[in-house]
């Protein structure tokens, strides 16, 4: 026994890889990095069209920008930088934040995808039409051209799950480490 009243037996540090870093810390490191990837496709998915046409001699569709896709290519470079803030400081409470965040992105993609209504409605009333007039003819074109979710709504839908499932395990991980 030390004279300082402390325990005669060594006191052993956590195992360290050849770079120096301790061994637990590079488990949540990649759940930020998957979490981070979650949010850039949610970003380029807000890019692509949100609705589409199985019409014939329909073309294109309307992209997420002229609609939710505004907010969710917002939230989502916030939910990406927040996961890179959790890269860097290692503090649990920043992977659950992007998983927050990435909640949010969710549930503004499946809003449209229930309703692809909604996005044509908000691209008529950009071009001036009345909010009500808009509506009724949003509902008569998707019976008519048989519109329905396109591909940025399903990239944003799985890029924000990735997010929150990434972020949630990682904030799990972290505050099983300590």
């Amino acid at each position: 026994m030390s004279e300082y009243g402390g325990s005669s037996y060594a006191q052993t540090a956590p195992p360290v890889h050849p770079g120096g870093v301790p061994a637990d810390s590079a488990v949540p490191k990649k759940f930020a990095i998957f979490g981070i990837v979650g949010a850039v496709i949610a970003l380029v998915g807000s890019l692509v069209n949100w609705v589409v046409s199985g019409a014939e001699g329909a073309d294109g569709g309307i992209k997420g920008m002229d609609g939710d896709g505004v907010i969710t290519l917002i939230v989502s470079i916030v939910a990406a930088l927040v996961l890179v803030g959790a890269l860097v400081a290692k503090k649990a409470p920043l992977y659950l934040g992007g998983a927050v965040l990435s909640l949010v992105t969710a549930v503004f993609a499946v809003i449209n995808m229930a309703d692809p209504a909604r996005l044509v409605a908000a691209k008529a009333e950009d071009e001036g039409v009345a909010a009500d007039q808009a509506e009724k003819a949003a509902e008569q074109l998707v019976k008519q051209l048989d519109i329905s979710a396109g591909p940025g709504l399903y990239m944003v839908l799985i890029g924000a799950l990735l997010t929150i499932i990434f972020g949630v395990l990682g904030f799990m991980k972290s505050r099983n480490s300590r």
